[in-house]
């Protein structure tokens, strides 16, 4: 399939993988246990709420696991947390949502911010489609989109966006802390 057959089939609605549809839906799933005895159950997103921040991530096939990047973040404003036939979800529908361009996404690599609890130095992501992450993590990410997208026509939105998710999370802009994830330890 060529890259314009696999967007005209994306635009048509048509569904490739996970990340095909996010940014057009501005929805993340939890998605489908692959292994085990629940195999092929939806699953369910336990601790989601509203006005946190979604950060979805890729990595390329050639890349290795510590080459994680952001391509976009939006606000929580959609909540579903699933049951046994369909599997959670995080959305939004508020104009606080961001895509990165692939140059600005491999700036912003996933392991600079988020560590493993048990293996703070090791990048890997092992099993699971997402992970749950503090408010000041948050901000960070979004105070350095806001640096990346200085000059573009994003760049109003990025500082309202930083502004106001802080704002609603009682976050000190001045007080947050630099990021602390596998790649700086």
């Amino acid at each position: 399939m060529t890259r314009k057959e696999l967007d005209s089939y994306c635009n048509d609605g048509g569904f490739v993988c996970y990340e095909s549809q996010m940014l057009r839906e501005w929805r993340a799933y939890a998605g489908i246990v692959q292994r085990g005895e629940r195999k092929g159950e939806p699953m369910k997103l336990n601790k989601v709420q509203r006005n946190s921040l979604c950060v979805l991530t890729t990595r390329n096939p050639q890349m290795v696991e510590s080459e994680r990047y952001i391509f976009a973040v939006f606000l929580v404003d959609e909540t579903y947390s699933g049951d046994k036939s369909e599997e959670g979800y995080v959305g939004t529908r508020s104009k606080y949502k961001i895509k990165l361009s692939p140059e600005e996404g491999k700036s912003m690599l996933f392991w600079k911010y988020h560590k493993n609890s048990n293996s703070p130095k090791k990048t890997a992501w092992s099993s699971g489609l997402h992970r749950y992450f503090e408010d000041e993590m948050a901000a960070q990410i979004l105070i350095d989109i806001v640096n990346i997208k200085k000059g573009t026509k994003d760049e109003v939105l990025a500082t309202e966006f930083l502004r106001y998710f802080c704002k609603i999370n009682e976050i000190d802009i001045n007080k947050v802390k630099n990021p602390s994830g596998a790649l700086t330890l």
